[in-house]
């Protein structure tokens, strides 16, 4: 996802909140009394934090309703102060049930149905957003997530004369740990509840802040580090194929060659597209899975990257 830092384009990110069923399904609008329309919760990206992070954020400021997001919706594109302009939106669900507080942002929220919605919303592009927003369905987020930056393996061998401890061993770098913040505020954004990780020390440093955030366990593999999958591969396969299917929110954390594996079993066992899991340090993919009985199908992948 694009940069914030571009200083040629304006980034923001908003929701549309999503609550109820079929008929009776319907979508917060709010009224801005500074712009004087009615549209969506959102705001700029702001320095390095990432756009799903500032669509829960500003979503909270402007509401101060909490919500998860579900899968995304087509992004906006318009000129805003002689600059063009892209909005990223997603689907969203409230997490508690907070009350609306009017203020400075926003001084109305209402819940309206798509008909009504059409009728109130000012712009064209908001009203797209909400037609796609009824046509889409509430998901799940399987993640795979390549660990923060980390120490060169030439540079953890140069510190040690004869006696290198394994590679399981290696940290992360000063950057990477920087990088932890921003990869549980993207977490959260999703609502991830299940944490699984390759069980190299540079995996669980990278996951285990949001583990902490959370108070949730964090379940650490042998099967899914670079060594484990070197030499058996069939168990990660069979664990990333069972967690394909389960109805948590997961985070799978673990190596650049062993994701792209993983990814491969995730596209066979869904019968989906193949997934590019090619990822840099903190990069991660978001694969939102909608789940209807017994059946998981997956809807969007999107991909994002976390700044040094």
């Amino acid at each position: 996802m694009a940069s914030s830092k571009n200083k040629n384009r304006i980034y923001a990110a908003g929701t549309v909140i999503v609550k109820g069923l079929g008929l009776n399904q319907r979508i917060a609008v709010i009224h801005r009394p500074h712009r004087q329309d009615w549209s969506f919760p959102k705001g700029k990206i702001d320095g390095s934090d990432t756009a799903p992070a500032t669509a829960v954020r500003e979503t909270l400021e402007e509401t101060g309703l909490k919500v998860t997001l579900h899968q995304p919706l087509t992004s906006q594109e318009y000129i805003f102060d002689g600059l063009p302009k892209t909005v990223f939106f997603w689907r969203a669900s409230l997490i508690e049930n907070s009350e609306f507080i009017p203020n400075d942002e926003a001084d109305q929220l209402v819940w309206v149905s798509l008909k009504s919605a059409l009728k109130l919303l000012t712009y064209d592009v908001d009203k797209d957003v909400a037609r796609e927003a009824f046509r889409s369905v509430k998901t799940k987020p399987l993640i795979l997530l390549r660990h923060a930056t980390s120490e060169k393996r030439v540079e953890w061998a140069d510190r040690y004369s004869n006696d290198v401890p394994p590679d399981n061993f290696r940290p992360l770098t000063p950057d990477g740990i920087l990088q932890t913040p921003l990869i549980t505020d993207l977490l959260s954004a999703f609502g991830v509840n299940k944490i699984v990780s390759s069980d190299s020390i540079r995996c669980i440093a990278t996951v285990s802040p949001y583990a902490a955030s959370k108070e949730i366990s964090l379940e650490a593999h042998q099967n899914l580090s670079e060594l484990g999958w070197a030499g058996k591969n069939q168990p990660g396969v069979r664990l990333v194929k069972k967690l394909a299917k389960s109805k948590d929110s997961i985070v799978i954390c673990g190596h650049r060659p062993v994701l792209i594996s993983l990814a491969q079993a995730i596209s066979e066992e869904l019968d989906y597209e193949e997934i590019d899991a090619s990822l840099p340090p903190a990069g991660l993919i978001v694969i939102h899975r909608a789940m209807f009985m017994n059946q998981v199908t997956i809807k969007k992948v999107e991909k994002f990257t976390i700044e040094d």
